[in-house]
């Protein structure tokens, strides 16, 4: 029998949010301008849940100690300051998260996305007065997952203990802070995780869509 959970918080990107299209035209935007080969849609699905770091360091074939990796990486920011609005939310995610306002049913966002990009995200979809919290690096001294100070920081939020909480993400930084929180975890396989990646992880549940999530609550 699947276990219930009163509060469940969930990843950004790979998660709620299909960030890919937005990530694979402002990579190739930045590759054309530095006269790189561009890549594939499934090169930055493979990659994405990493961060924008692991983008730079893939497309560009450095490491991050590379004198110019920054500069690359704040330019890719830059061209994805102009289309992050576009991203578009994993079928059957607006539904699901209806579903737990209507039912009372806390839920959070935590996120590795910079503040600044996740906020407006967040307000576009009216997320900022649906969820109880929403965590970004900024809020608990730029830390990032998988440590687990961003979900401490949400569930500090809520009166519900931490056995009835699960957190829910698509990348093994996503499981290894909710092990480093002492929480539950599922992996979302509709995600940008591939098949062998998501193998050598031991999350509490898996889930194939965000509606499977409807046993956990």
């Amino acid at each position: 029998m699947q276990k219930k959970y009163k509060c469940l918080l969930f990843d950004l990107d790979g998660t709620l949010l299909d960030t890919a299209p937005e990530f694979l035209t402002c990579l190739n935007t930045l590759l054309k301008k530095n006269k790189k080969h561009s890549v594939t849609y499934d090169f930055v699905r493979n990659r994405v849940s990493d961060g924008v770091g692991r983008l730079i360091q893939d497309s560009f074939i450095i490491d991050e100690i590379h004198p110019e990796f920054e500069h690359f990486r704040q330019n890719l920011l830059i061209e994805y300051s102009k289309n992050y609005l576009d991203s578009k939310t994993f079928p059957g995610v607006d539904e699901f998260l209806n579903v737990l306002s209507k039912n009372k049913i806390d839920w959070m966002i935590v996120t590795n996305k910079p503040k600044k990009f996740s906020q407006e995200i967040c307000e576009k979809f009216n997320w900022h007065k649906q969820a109880t919290t929403i965590v970004s690096p900024e809020d608990v001294d730029g830390k990032r997952k998988p440590d687990p100070a961003s979900l401490d920081a949400a569930l500090a939020k809520t009166s519900i203990k931490k056995e009835q909480a699960i957190y829910i993400g698509d990348n093994w930084r996503d499981i290894k802070a909710a092990n480093n929180s002492g929480i539950d975890s599922a992996l979302a396989m509709y995600g940008y995780i591939d098949k062998k990646d998501a193998s050598l992880l031991k999350p509490t549940s898996k889930i194939n869509q965000i509606k499977d999530l409807k046993d956990f609550i």
